[in-house]
This record gives structure tokens, sequence and C-alpha cells, in this order.
């Protein structure tokens, strides 16, 4: 069965304006001549993949929600975090940290940014214990408020899956509450029946938010992270 946070790598990549250094990336060589080779290691800072704890799923609500009549589903959780908005936004947008606390992250970048203000975004995950690695581009769009939600949404670009894509929600509880829920829906090209996949997105979006989750309540947000 494919690791269960194999979903949970659509969400992980945009940037935060004002942080990283957009123009001193580029996408590796490789991966411009082919959509479905993943990038040569060689002479790029790919960090390993740490070993992650568990997560603790308790209190997170999940739900599948249908894609019309396809009979694929978005994975849906949902949980409240004891910390105020300002530390929830700052670990969920804290993208090269991933790899630090959400399991089996291996990359990201932000190549630059789209026409729209958006984030053009390389990502790269690994799934059965490290023997199948997947990357996508994708557009991380600029953060859109309704309501008092806060609403940060992905557009696939390429990659060697089929499609990707998530949409992370912060609420505004109180001073020291938040809700913050993820929608994801990731398809890779390998062959596998509908049910495993709308299963694997529902709990690759539950770990996500249990990562997230203990992360910020440890205290660790990416003020904390930087070096």
């Amino acid at each position: 069965m494919l690791s269960g946070w194999l979903a949970v790598a659509a969400s992980g990549c945009a940037a935060v304006e004002g942080g990283s250094n957009v123009d001193s990336l580029r996408l590796p060589a490789p991966q411009r001549e082919s959509r479905d080779v993943l990038p040569a290691a060689a002479g790029d800072d790919l960090r390993e993949e740490r070993a992650q704890p568990e997560p603790d799923l308790a209190g997170v609500a999940s739900v599948a929600v249908p894609i019309g009549s396809t009979g694929f589903s978005r994975g849906r959780s949902t949980a409240v975090i004891k910390a105020p908005i300002e530390r929830v936004r700052a670990t969920v947008l804290s993208f090269e940290r991933y790899p630090d606390f959400m399991p089996h992250y291996k990359k990201c970048r932000v190549l630059g940014r789209t026409p729209s203000g958006g984030w053009d975004v390389y990502m790269e995950v690994s799934a059965l214990h490290g023997a199948v690695s997947m990357w996508a581009r994708i557009e991380m769009q600029r953060a859109a408020a309704a309501d008092g939600v806060e609403t940060y949404s992905s557009r696939f670009v390429s990659g060697n899956v089929q499609d990707l894509q998530a949409t992370w929600r912060l609420e505004k509880i109180d001073d020291a509450s938040t809700r913050l829920s993820l929608d994801v829906f990731l398809r890779p090209k390998l062959p596998l029946p509908k049910s495993l996949l709308n299963a694997e997105n529902l709990d690759g979006s539950a770990r996500a938010i249990a990562a997230v989750r203990a992360r910020v309540e440890q205290g660790r947000t990416a003020a904390a992270d930087a070096p």
C-alpha cells in the first residue's frame, strides 16, 4: 500500500511573501528535459528524508469529498490547534522546513512568481519506503480571504503524477486557537484502484494536519526555525 502521506505533498509548497530568494532557484536540468524522469541529485542540495514519528491523529476529523461523478474524492481533514493564527500560518508557510516534520517530504523549491501573482513551485516526495519518488510543479496561488477564513490553493502544472491539488484553510477561533483544514487530491500515474487512492488521500490529509498541529503546539514556527 502506498504511503498514507503521498497526498500531503500537494499542499506543502508555496512561498511566503517576502520570504525565499526565488531568483536564485532554478528547475534541475533533467526535469526540464522530461516530465517522467526524476531530477538527478548530483550537484543539488537534496536533503535526505528524515524518519518522522507517527502523527497523533486524535482530534483530527476527516471526510471524503467526492469529485463530481468521477469516483475519486479529495481527502479533507480538520483540527483545532492551540495557538494563534499567526503561528499556525507561519508553520503552514514554512515550506523549506517541511522535511523536518512532514513525513516522506524530500524537497520544495520556489522557482519564481507566476503571471497571476502566485508562486511557481517544484516539490518532491517519496513513497514505498523510498522506492518510489514523485515530483510536480504547481502554482500556489496567493491567499484569498472570505468570512474570516484564509485560503491557500494550489494548481497542478506538470510532474510525473496525473494530478495534484491541495487547499489549506485557516480560521481564527480566538486569540489562542485556530481551526486548520486541508483538502488534498493526489493521483499518481500508477495503476491503482480508485478506492485505494481515495483512502490514501484521506489518510494523507489527516497526517498533514496532525504534523502541523504537533509542530505548532511544540512551539516550533518558521521564526523559530530560522538559522
